[in-house]
């Protein structure tokens, strides 16, 4: 690693400092380096298995006991949650649980932000007005949106024993529901809601998880996406696309690993990682 030193002979200077890319990318994965090295002290994880999904090389995880992912006790939820971020009517692919409108919202809110490389210019809002709606579609891909939303709300919290969620219990069935839509899809098709659940769980894992897990994943994601006929066949005008490779170029930069799609662009695309707002904390 090589050391940069910074002169800093004001208060204004550092303020200043603190706002260029260089730094701004050094404390965040010196941060997020620290949160991991805490959460693996006080986490148990779920061991994975090497039987591979019609071939296509997906790895899951093991059976546990599929008990509930959520305690009985029920969840004082916000009157302020709901309106035009969470759906009144419940209209989601799975089944309610006592904390899924505050999960929902968590997402929406400080998840599913403007993203410029997402949106590119002229367009904001693309992960609320056009990725959500996808998810609202597969069991798959909302459940790998809940597993994200409870994980970044108790990096935030310290603590996610008020909500009643077991994160473990919940990151199992996000792999099993994407085992069984692979069962159902593969080979005839992989739809965008299904790549998506894929690369949003290849992120869990290098947030969250383990770079062992996340590269299962992504090895997936790339057969699932050349079944599909490539990165251009990709939908949602262009969104899927820019969020495998904005997924694959923070993953590689957080784990000082490899890109899965390196050299695999498009006209505007920003080449530099974003980490802050990856790991949805900028």
């Amino acid at each position: 690693m090589d050391i940069i030193f910074v002169n800093v002979k004001t208060p204004r200077d550092a303020l200043q400092l603190s706002k260029e890319p260089e730094v701004r990318s050094h404390v965040t994965r010196h941060q997020w380096k620290q949160s991991k090295s805490r959460d693996k002290r006080r986490r148990r994880t779920l061991p994975s298995d090497s039987n591979d999904t019609k071939n296509l090389g997906y790895a899951g995880y093991s059976a546990r006991p599929s008990s509930g992912i959520f305690a009985s006790d029920r969840v004082s939820i916000s009157p302020q949650i709901g309106g035009l971020r969470v759906d009144p009517f419940q209209s989601y692919p799975v089944s309610v649980q006592p904390w899924t409108q505050l999960l929902v919202d968590h997402y929406l809110i400080h998840m599913a932000v403007d993203i410029p490389e997402l949106d590119l210019p002229g367009n904001h809002g693309l992960l609320r007005t056009t990725w959500f709606p996808l998810a609202l579609t597969e069991p798959a891909l909302f459940t790998v949106i809940l597993l994200l939303a409870a994980s970044h709300y108790a990096s935030l919290q310290g603590d996610i024993g008020s909500l009643r969620v077991d994160l473990l219990g919940l990151r199992y069935e996000a792999v099993l529901s994407i085992n069984r839509s692979l069962d159902a899809q593969f080979p005839d098709s992989t739809n965008d809601a299904l790549i998506g659940a894929i690369a949003k769980m290849a992120s869990y894992e290098a947030m969250f998880g383990s770079l062992e897990n996340y590269d299962i994943h992504m090895q997936g994601l790339t057969k699932a996406i050349g079944l599909r006929g490539g990165l251009a066949s990709l939908g949602l005008n262009g969104l899927l696309h820019r969020m495998v490779i904005w997924i694959d170029r923070n993953a590689a930069f957080l784990h000082g690993s490899t890109m899965y799609f390196a050299g695999i662009s498009r006209s505007g695309e920003a080449e530099d990682p974003n980490p802050g707002q990856f790991l949805a904390i900028s």
